[in-house]
């Protein structure tokens, strides 16, 4: 299904968050020296603020608000107790560069700043100089924060789109592609093989009423058909083939980029399988490899070349986490396409999954293919 737009990021993964709580430690420490009476307010106030942390960092609906909320408490708890409370900022920073709106980021922005300025002349942190090296850093650290956050998430929408792009040129060439085979195979055999046609009928016809004439256009049905066999050479020599040779520059490239070494084994002589037969397992060899960058989380692909007097054989293994058998997964839609394919050439095709110990998909085709002529 085409996916028509990128839904940005609603904010960092749940279990993230909850690690940042880790550091709610040190306020909890000052709150547990004080009397049990201003521990309990202080830790339901500590539970308000964690749960409109945790809320504003999965949900972006009201984020804005939630903001407001964690920083005035972190206020209180600096009026309350002392300066070092100003740390929390820390929490509601990140949750302002997720706000969705520019405007409101920089609502939240200026909020934050607010509080830093009112804890810092309330405490008259500018008088001191070792208060000012502790604290100044952390404040352009928590304003920076936002920024930050924001650039990566656009630039991970940027990704998606390019992603999105990509897969929408490649579903539309594809379609191009079967268009123009179409329209070929219409234009080229179409006519053909209507006068193959008429003049079967008509020497089925003549046979008895005029059998030299029927042997005529037999023979002319024999000229026509071996033209109609040369056109469907000229066509398929007229489509981008892919051979073993170039899908395996292909695949060191699309393998490096997924940080997967590439191990070629044995000789790809010349003229070692039919150019058909060289196309087929071309296509199936970039399917094997697609299949190992996508889902194989391997370290090595080893592609092993070896032929025998009658079949040459072309092995794909990985390394990676392999498949359970179990799983039903052996007959996916990718398998049986490269099945359908060698069949074309009276190929074979072995799969070994292996869970835990990676997979190995072996493709033979004969080495010699019967005449079409």
């Amino acid at each position: 299904m085409k996916r028509s737009a990128v839904r940005p990021r609603k904010g960092p993964p749940l279990y993230f968050s909850f690690v940042f709580l880790f550091y709610l430690a040190f306020p909890l420490t000052e709150l547990f020296s004080r009397p049990v009476g201003e521990l309990v307010i202080g830790l339901l106030v500590l539970a308000v603020f964690t749960a409109l942390y945790l809320y504003s960092s999965k949900v972006n609906r009201g984020r804005l608000i939630s903001v407001f909320l964690q920083l005035i408490i972190i206020g209180l708890f600096c009026y309350r107790y002392n300066a070092g409370f100003i740390y929390m900022a820390f929490y509601p920073s990140p949750i302002i560069g997720l706000i969705s709106s520019r405007k409101q980021m920089y609502v939240g922005m200026g909020a934050m700043v607010a509080l830093f300025i009112a804890v810092g002349l309330y405490y008259q942190l500018y008088l001191s100089a070792n208060d000012m090296i502790q604290i100044v850093p952390a404040m352009l650290v928590m304003l920076f924060l936002p920024f930050a956050l924001r650039l990566g998430q656009k630039s991970f929408e940027l990704r998606e789109k390019l992603n999105l792009a990509n897969e929408e040129i490649a579903r539309l060439s594809k379609n191009e592609e079967r268009q123009r085979i179409s329209r070929d195979l219409h234009d080229t055999l179409g006519h053909t093989l209507s006068l193959i046609t008429l003049k079967s009928e008509l020497a089925e016809r003549l046979i008895v009423k005029n059998p030299e004439r029927a042997a005529q256009e037999v023979k002319d049905i024999h000229a026509t058909s071996r033209a109609a066999l040369k056109q469907v050479r000229e066509l398929v020599s007229g489509m981008n083939a892919v051979t073993v040779r170039d899908e395996l520059v292909n695949a060191k490239q699309i393998l490096a980029a997924a940080d997967i070494v590439l191990e070629v084994r044995g000789e790809l002589a010349e003229s070692m399988a039919s150019p058909l037969a060289d196309n087929i397992l071309g296509m199936c060899l970039r399917e094997a490899v697609t299949n190992i960058v996508k889902h194989s989380k391997a370290r090595t692909c080893t592609v092993e070349w070896r032929g025998e007097p009658d079949l040459l054989h072309l092995k794909v293994s990985d390394d990676g986490r392999g498949i359970d058998p179990a799983a039903g997964v052996t007959d996916g839609n990718g398998l049986n396409g490269m099945k359908e394919r060698l069949k074309l050439v009276e190929g074979d095709l072995s799969f070994a999954p292996f869970k835990g110990s990676g997979t190995s998909v072996t493709f033979t085709v004969p080495r010699v293919t019967k005449s079409m002529e």
